[in-house]
């Protein structure tokens, strides 16, 4: 009957089904159509840096009234979140479902090495990630014994606090993958004889594992070997350069 027909309830329940440091997939239960099929979704949110509820980004852009999950973007990292859904059809928008308990998202990871980027001046809603690379990078190669040694990366104001650093390490050519976690700017690694190895140093924050530094290339020969490395960065802001400086000499028999 016309007469019955009005906006949808709204949907039961709201899930926060998985977030990362800027989206959060959200799952719901279908609202009852009253008569009039349910057209579209509309996704709302607040956080304690907001004034009432806010529309918000969300991928698929337009929440058909079939779909029933979506993900919210553009959030920023490190901020609790409360989301609600909402229902239209083509009487109108009906009314806001159950609020999610708050939802804070993931501290954010570099998406680059970290580098001799500045920082500060984030507002109380983001957490600036502001690192320089481990910086004179030194390593002594004695037998199988390879002594690494790196100044300490120091978090400022609105950082992601720098935890430790993770140094992995694989024979060129093979896909094994070994890895070190070290709260101290030194490492030492057990390298068997004969064989090129390939090894990346990253800092690890509070958010988790930042991507990979420029490759270090040391040849394990047979005898005993001394070199040092030093980190330089390039004019580039995203690259940086290893300057290897290697003697050998051979035991004497």
């Amino acid at each position: 009957m016309d007469g019955s027909n009005g906006p949808p309830s709204p949907p039961d329940t709201v899930t926060v089904d998985e977030v990362t440091d800027n989206t959060a997939q959200l799952t719901w239960s279908p609202a009852r159509d009253h008569g009039s099929p349910v057209t579209v979704y509309l996704i709302q949110t607040r956080n304690p840096y907001t004034v009432g509820w806010q529309r918000v980004s969300t991928v698929p852009e337009v929440i058909d009234g079939s779909t029933l999950t979506a993900t919210v973007v553009e959030l920023n990292a490190w901020v609790e979140y409360e989301f609600r859904v909402l229902a239209k059809n083509g009487v109108g928008v009906g009314a806001p479902s159950p609020v999610t308990a708050r939802t804070r998202t993931e501290d954010a990871v570099p998406d680059a090495a970290p580098l001799d980027v500045s920082g500060g001046g984030g507002s109380r809603s983001e957490l600036v990630i502001t690192w320089e690379p481990p910086l004179n990078v030194e390593w002594t190669l004695i037998g199988p014994l390879l002594s690494l040694y790196w100044e300490p990366v120091v978090a400022m104001d609105l950082e992601a606090e720098v935890t430790g650093y993770q140094v992995s390490y694989r024979r060129q050519r093979h896909k094994e993958v070994t890895t070190l976690i070290t709260a101290n700017a030194s490492a030492e690694l057990s390298l068997p004889e004969d064989d090129i190895y390939v090894i990346h140093v990253r800092a690890l924050s509070e958010g988790g594992l930042g991507p990979p530094s420029e490759p270090i290339h040391i040849h394990q020969i047979s005898m005993s070997a001394r070199g040092s490395a030093t980190w330089t960065a390039d004019v580039s802001p995203l690259s940086l350069i290893l300057a290897l400086t290697v003697s050998t000499f051979r035991s004497t028999s």
